[in-house]
């Protein structure tokens, strides 16, 4: 991963064989992150995609290979219990132009991916919420 610091926060670039998710954790570490907006775009050969089922309060998820765009991702950096969250959703197309997308457990860099990170000071925390199931922002 190559970081580049800018006016409103940081320009990322992952590279052939980092995850996602993982990469983004580490930077929130490295640079004390407290809150972020990503967004950005690339290329995976292996991801982990998920849409959330409100009844069952859990997960839906999808194992993808082979070679795929990222035509769009989107995302928050947060805390939870002490550690990084980043929550990512990504909009994949496979070779024959299909998409899917969905919440991103896990993405493999193919070739890179290209993140924007706008930064902010304040730290935004997670608490788990009972009714919903979900890890939500508390303020």
């Amino acid at each position: 991963m190559r970081v580049k610091e800018v006016e409103d926060g940081f320009v990322l670039r992952l590279e052939q064989g980092d995850e996602l998710i993982a990469s983004l954790a580490e930077f929130m570490k490295e640079r004390a992150i407290g809150s972020g907006a990503v967004t950005g775009l690339g290329a995976v050969n292996r991801a982990c995609l998920g849409c959330y089922l409100l009844e069952e309060q859990d997960y839906s998820a999808r194992e993808f290979e082979g070679d795929m765009e990222v035509v769009g991702l989107t995302g928050t950096l947060s805390w939870y219990d002490g550690e990084p969250f980043p929550h990512v959703h990504l909009m994949l197309t496979d070779r024959d132009f299909q998409a899917t997308g969905g919440h991103c457990f896990e993405a493999h860099v193919s070739a890179t991916i290209e993140l924007m990170v706008r930064t902010y000071e304040a730290r935004i925390e997670r608490r788990r919420d009972e009714a919903i199931g979900l890890h939500l922002m508390e303020f």
